[in-house]
């Protein structure tokens, strides 16, 4: 009998423990249970991995808009670069002639002149952080619509009718935090496949035109908050 009541109150004393522990507020009981808080290392790891994403992601934005200032902005003065162009990433004092730019921002913006919208998409995006230096690989998704022979702005490789060009890679950059902001210090870029067929049998025009991307400023994204009133 007394070895039974010895039981019960041994669970009663561990229901009581377990139950303060829940009760507690979140500091005391995370460190009741042996939880470290995260280190301020760790919490500017973390920061700096969203701020080098979100210059990834503008550069996304630059490109499908052919927003040149906001496409310089991503690279510092003295970025090299390996896609399509080598050379100066953003140079603007770079000699530019026709078919011969003088650095990659150039480049983009007149190959992407000849397509009447693109769209860039970012998967996979895997970030090492050295301090003030990052390594980065992230997987890219690349669709353009290329103009068709006659247009005035179609390139020397145009069809007799549009084209749905699709591009698949990597960007590998080497990416530095000066003056405390991230920028991409040198950048190459690989392509796992691409491929081009007819453009789709549905209709684009039916798409309201307060819908439809722009190659510009024009589009919403640039003039959301106007229309939203903030």
């Amino acid at each position: 009998m007394n070895r039974r009541l010895g039981s019960y109150a041994r669970m009663i004393a561990m229901t009581c423990a377990l139950t303060g522990l829940a009760a507690m507020p979140a500091a005391r009981a995370e460190q009741a249970s042996g939880a470290a808080a995260p280190s301020a290392q760790a919490l500017q790891e973390l920061l700096d991995k969203q701020a080098i994403a979100e210059v990834m992601m503008t550069y996304c934005r630059a490109l499908d808009h052919l927003d040149e200032p906001l496409l310089r902005s991503v690279f510092h003065p003295d970025s090299q670069h390996n896609h399509g162009f080598k050379g100066p990433s953003s140079d603007p004092a770079a000699k530019s002639e026709p078919g011969k730019p003088g650095d990659f921002v150039a480049y983009a913006l007149q190959a992407l002149t000849r397509m009447t919208r693109t769209h860039h998409q970012l998967g996979n995006i895997f970030v090492e952080v050295h301090g003030d230096v990052a390594y980065t690989e992230a997987y890219f998704t690349a669709y353009h619509r290329m103009r068709a022979k006659g247009d005035p702005k179609a390139g020397s490789d145009a069809y007799e009718t549009q084209m749905d060009l699709f591009v698949s890679g990597r960007y590998m950059d080497r990416m530095e935090k000066r003056n405390g902001v991230w920028k991409i210090a040198r950048r190459t870029a690989t392509t796992d496949w691409e491929r081009l067929e007819p453009p789709s049998p549905l209709s684009y025009a039916r798409v309201p035109p307060e819908l439809r991307s722009y190659q510009s400023r024009e589009d919403f994204v640039y003039r959301r908050k106007d229309v939203y009133g903030d």
